[in-house]
């Protein structure tokens, strides 16, 4: 399907990453910022027949005409640039700050003292990745569902700096052994942090749910895992409010109804609405922090 043709391949090559990581180290980071204005032009430009990024510019600025659109399209990556910055900086240096609502540690260790786990739910928006540190504020180990594609370059933080502490990573190019161990973390009390907004290539259990308009396709299993095993869901998301710095929140909190059948999608349907309603809420707020390339209503 069309909506399953995306790729998470990092477009520069890794002399262009290894030029950005130098500038951080050696001038600054308002050196890299700088860089990424000609970066982000000429792949804008470059990319603009895929026109990958226009099916949710389209549905968030319908109102927007071509020239408008083109600047829309510059905004956003040049929003997704300067994440990954960030993210560079932050395994580099350190330097980043990360901030969060004051009570959401508070309120996501209460959720983990009911003893059943912590579904963390989130989507390729903001500054997802660098904000994996936060989660070190929780009680309970954390594990990640992760799905990375071969030539992907960029580094996460902690691949900058051997030092830097990183969560257990569930491979998720092995869906049934990344989600029995994900099972096996939730019943010993531990984080489980998955991204739902994208249905992996070759992935066919999935759900749809309301999202600016129309329908988008979200993998199955997660909302499964959590009904079935009655842990709480917190549905958060981080977003760059500055240069080197981080904020995030908790945009709901839903606790499923169990189920049994991982076929029953009814008694599934509000979690993946509550898990769309958040990520409605969220781009309304921080429209260039939406990090889909890729056409999410035509699958």
């Amino acid at each position: 399907m069309a909506g399953e043709n995306w790729s998470s391949r990092s477009l520069g090559s890794r002399f262009q990453h290894q030029v950005f990581y130098w500038l951080i180290r050696r001038v600054g980071l308002w050196a890299a910022y700088l860089l990424l204005y000609p970066v982000v032009g000429y792949y804008t430009l470059k990319i603009l027949a895929g026109q990958g990024f226009y099916p949710y510019l389209a549905r968030r600025f319908p109102e927007a005409g071509r020239l408008r659109q083109l600047a829309n399209a510059f905004l956003l990556n040049l929003a997704f640039g300067r994440v990954l910055v960030d993210r560079a900086d932050l395994g580099l240096t350190r330097r980043i700050g990360l901030e969060a609502e004051p009570e959401a540690a508070a309120i996501l260790n209460g959720l983990l003292a009911e003893g059943r786990g912590l579904v963390l739910l989130t989507a390729h928006v903001g500054a997802w990745q660098a904000g994996l540190t936060y989660l070190w504020r929780l009680d309970r180990p954390i594990n990640v569902v992760l799905w990375r594609q071969e030539a992907d370059l960029d580094r996460h933080y902690f691949e900058h700096d051997i030092a830097a502490a990183a969560p257990r990573f569930l491979d998720a190019a092995e869906p049934g052994p990344a989600l029995a161990a994900a099972a096996a973390a939730l019943l010993r009390g531990e984080v489980v942090a998955l991204t739902t907004d994208r249905v992996r290539p070759g992935e066919t259990w999935r759900l749809r749910a309301p999202f600016l308009g129309g329908e988008i396709g979200l993998p199955g299993g997660p909302f499964y895992l959590a009904a079935r095993l009655g842990a709480p869901v917190a549905v958060v998301f981080t977003w760059r409010s500055g240069p080197g710095l981080v904020n995030g929140g908790i945009f709901k909190i839903v606790r499923p109804a169990r189920v049994s059948d991982p076929r029953s999608e009814p008694e599934l349907q509000p979690l993946a609405e509550a898990f769309t309603g958040a990520l409605t809420d969220f781009v309304s707020e921080h429209p260039f922090q939406f990090f889909n390339f890729h056409d999410l209503w035509s699958g």
